[in-house]
């Protein structure tokens, strides 16, 4: 037997939470996603050191889902091997994207001892709106291969000219 004013209780709730929630979720991200000002959220290094399959176990799945995402399309043995290599994804907030932005990457690498090298990426004017955006940096090929893995890294991000934020390695002086 269903105790009816339980029921009504149970339903009152429910139509309070069905409420509620989508207003305070939408608050929620509201809040989380509006920022006054560029800034670099992460850099992500993942290396690629071979072209072999990393593994099955769940420990690899990782490791495994950028190999393939990196190999993907490269079908022979010349063209994959030239993919392998040292990948940067730079995820940074465009806040004013009506002004010129650029990351500049700083790095060393292994044949070059303590020469810093740099490559950048230039962010036009009036990008569509204010967002997140990921930047890519690939270290791959004979140029890799003459010059060895990437050993410090420094990412500056400028708009209008200014550096406004920057992240690097642990082994960056």
């Amino acid at each position: 037997m269903i105790d009816k004013g339980a029921h009504l209780v149970y339903l009152s709730n429910m139509r309070i939470l069905t409420t509620i929630l989508p207003i305070a979720a939408a608050a929620l991200l509201g809040a989380c996603s509006s920022y006054d000002h560029s800034f670099i959220k992460e850099v992500s290094d993942i290396p690629l050191k071979t072209a072999e399959n990393p593994g099955t176990d769940w420990a690899s799945a990782p490791l495994r889902s950028h190999a393939k995402y990196v190999l993907y399309g490269a079908e022979s043995q010349k063209s994959q091997v030239d993919r392998v290599g040292d990948y940067y994804f730079v995820t940074w907030y465009d806040a004013e994207p009506a002004k010129r932005a650029r990351i500049l990457m700083r790095y060393t690498q292994a044949a070059t001892g303590s020469t810093e090298l740099q490559t950048e990426k230039i962010y036009p004017v009036a990008r569509p709106a204010a967002a997140s955006r990921t930047e890519r940096f690939f270290f791959t090929g004979e140029d890799r291969r003459k010059k060895g893995d990437i050993l410090t890294w420094r990412m500056e991000l400028y708009v209008d000219g200014k550096m406004v934020d920057s992240k690097q390695s642990y082994l960056w002086e």
